[in-house]
């Protein structure tokens, strides 16, 4: 094959890969820029701690947006050579389907690499930084730390209900607070409106609770005692959500591949399974194969006989088809990995060997030039359909 059709294959992909990116990287993020903008409107959030918000959910969106927009950039670009039967020109000219797939598996190889680099380097180091940064907004703007109508668990054996909070966040409506840090009682603060600040000197968060009750029980008596108030205040220490945040963020979608790998050799080490950091780790290194599966895939798709009357609409369709189909395999392999009930390495590489052999067989299929049995009998059965429809308008003609 000549560098020039090799030139004109790839450059008629990479328009609908770019396109493809834009289009499902928006549609993914939609949720989310949503909920940044209620941070702007309803917390006062200003707009560079949005735009650094935005930034850092990006890597883990376009961990599943490349190798998805690169499978539709190879259905479109090769479904459009199909319908104007350039490449059945192209198989006339004795180029053969290894041929073409060539020039495409050079750009799989680059958007694997990218892929690889995603979800071992930039997605880690971007989940780390936003818990961070979610932090710093929730202690300089409080109300972005707790979230009404449902009990927050942040602080260590606190419980806070807050009904409503009013923008831009430092007002509260019918809170309750259940406090079990004495070893001795219970206590349990209702308040009808509370004022939330944050001292920085102290690094503490303060409830000034306005027409309320307190309830206390000690722990080997039965009954309580109820105090009314008309001015409460209550007090957290901020390095206690710290701490809470820290554990939390040396789960393993935080932790560097480098950080990962030791975790697993030491936990082996202690005799212990290391099952949630092995998962991550093959499911970061499997992923980042997608796109040489998907690049089979969609090659042999386009070059079986029978394609060439497929249209954009129809490449839409089997794209979000074997979408599907390879992150349904890599959700149940997920899950036996994480149940325990397969190995990791197999669980989560079961998503590339099963549409991997798939691709595999319809790629056998086009270098035979043989369609596949099903649309063998489809065609047939189209074929007898339309036959009978001549007849049929022959008889209503006699």
């Amino acid at each position: 094959m000549t560098k020039a059709i090799s030139r004109y294959l790839i450059f008629e992909i990479l328009p609908a890969f770019f396109f493809g990116l834009v289009a499902m990287t928006l549609i993914l993020l939609i949720w989310r820029i949503l909920s940044l903008i209620e941070l702007v409107i309803t917390r006062g959030v200003p707009l560079w701690q949005i735009g650094k918000l935005f930034w850092l959910i990006l890597p883990t969106f376009l961990e599943l947006t490349v190798p998805m927009a690169f499978f539709l950039a190879v259905l479109l670009g090769l479904g459009r050579l199909s319908s104007d039967r350039e490449l059945l020109a192209m198989k006339a000219s004795g180029i053969s389907p290894i041929q073409v797939l060539w020039p495409i598996g050079v750009v799989a190889a680059a958007i694997a690499v990218l892929t690889l680099l995603l979800t071992t380097f930039a997605r880690p180091v971007a989940n780390l930084a936003l818990k961070k940064e979610l932090y710093n907004i929730a202690k300089s703007r409080i109300g972005t730390a707790l979230k009404e109508k449902v009990f927050n668990d942040d602080f260590p054996k606190i419980l806070i209900y807050l009904e409503e909070i009013i923008p831009p966040g430092n007002t509260a409506q019918g809170v309750l607070i259940v406090d079990n840090r004495d070893p001795v009682r219970d206590s349990i603060i209702l308040g009808r409106v509370a004022l939330l600040t944050t001292e920085e000197e102290t690094n503490t968060l303060g409830f000034k609770l306005f027409d309320g009750s307190v309830y206390e029980r000690e722990k080997n008596r039965r009954g309580f005692s109820q105090t009314r108030f008309n001015v409460y205040d209550f007090k957290l220490d901020l390095d206690e959500l710290t701490g809470t945040i820290k554990r939390k963020a040396t789960g393993p979608k935080e932790m560097s591949l480098r950080r990962l790998i030791k975790i697993i050799q030491e936990k082996r080490g202690q005799g212990a399974q290391a099952i949630p950091e092995r998962v991550e780790f093959h499911q970061r290194i499997s992923f980042g194969f997608a796109p040489f599966v998907f690049c089979l895939l969609g090659v042999s798709l386009t070059l079986l006989p029978g394609s060439a009357r497929a249209n954009r609409s129809w490449g839409f369709m089997l794209c979000l088809f074997w979408l599907f189909a390879y992150y349904a395999f890599l959700s149940l392999g997920k899950a036996l990995g994480d149940k325990g009930i397969l190995h990791p390495a197999p669980a989560l590489w079961l998503a590339n060997v099963v549409v991997g052999g798939i691709a595999v067989y319809f790629f056998l299929k086009a270098l035979r030039d043989s369609p596949l049995a099903f649309q063998t009998k489809l065609e047939a059965g189209f074929a007898s359909a339309g036959q009978f429809m001549v007849k049929l308008r022959k008889k209503k003609k006699d």
